[in-house]
């Protein structure tokens, strides 16, 4: 009897110091939560103030519950941060021609105008007013884009004819600004699955890019290798630095810092984003003193 008395008052011993110790963590526990919630910008994590595995198990299990939402609380910070920046660039984007605009139709109310200034005045309202057009269309159409069932009309596309009618539409345009084409196609017809409007409209914002940022020489050059049809469109790379080739496909990314080229910075975004829902690739890569382009498709057979 003794023995089992010495033995129960052993045990209550034990499980008094047990219960202590847990008493400790929890309240331990609690202040540290109570830490981290006031705050959580610190990225701070539980730490166990007992050697209890089951304590442990449930810190480790409190602390990625934490990195969890840590992680999530970046990324909405960044989002917020991307969205602030695109509300911004959107609203100069628009506000810079309906100002001028704006600015005109005053100059118009004046009673004192003649008839050629009221005309030179209504053609530079009329210009910035399709500016304004543009820069509208390309919102629309890349909230389009982003969506899942934008509709593609997949079909065999003779990549070579596509490319050639492609600069010569724009021929006038290089030739005004002194720009050199030079188109470097393979005699055998290579064939991609594409939409036909759609990569038109690829090409086309590409030869715009060009015309752009391009001085002297442009450069469109297709080929085929291992089952793949590649295009490059190559001008100067001017000031480009590795560094912006990470960006160059980023929403509303323009390489004059001032957005004065009336761009919205969203072409090579909207190409990207088509040449994607294509099934093929796009990036960007400097090579000697040359900025690329560079599509990749699957050759159709």
């Amino acid at each position: 009897m003794l023995y089992a008395c010495i033995g129960l008052f052993i045990l209550v011993i034990v499980l008094t110091v047990r219960l202590i110790f847990l008493n400790r963590a929890i309240r331990g526990a609690s202040r540290q939560m109570a830490a981290i919630e006031q705050q959580p910008d610190r990225n701070r994590q539980l730490k166990a103030l007992t050697l209890e595995r089951d304590i442990e198990e449930l810190f480790t299990k409190i602390n990625d519950i934490y990195l969890a939402r840590q992680q999530e609380r970046i990324i909405y910070q960044r989002r917020e941060t991307q969205i602030r920046r695109e509300i911004e660039n959107i609203s100069h984007d628009l506000r810079t021609p309906l100002t001028s605009i704006i600015g005109y139709v005053d100059l118009l109310q004046n009673d004192e105008l003649e008839d050629k200034e009221k005309e030179e005045y209504l053609d530079i309202i009329k210009r910035r007013a399709r500016v304004l057009q543009g820069f509208i269309q390309d919102f629309y159409e890349l909230s389009r884009i982003e969506g899942e069932n934008y509709p593609l009309l997949l079909e065999n596309v003779p990549v070579q004819t596509m490319l050639a009618e492609a600069a010569v539409a724009y021929y006038h345009e290089f030739e005004k600004k002194k720009i050199t084409v030079e188109l470097e196609l393979e005699e055998n017809t290579v064939s991609v699955i594409a939409d036909k409007i759609q990569l038109n409209r690829v090409f086309n914002n590409l030869l715009q890019n060009a015309l752009k940022y391009a001085d002297h020489i442009f450069v469109i050059k297709q080929i085929t290798a291992n089952k793949e049809c590649i295009l490059q469109f190559k001008n100067e790379k001017g000031t480009m630095t590795e560094r912006e080739l990470n960006v160059i496909f980023d929403r509303f990314y323009c390489g004059d810092l001032s957005r004065s080229n009336n761009s919205t910075g969203l072409g090579l975004t909207i190409s990207k984003l088509l040449v994607e829902k294509m099934k093929g690739s796009i990036h960007a890569l400097l090579e000697n003193d040359m900025f690329i382009i560079e599509i990749r498709f699957p050759v159709s057979m």
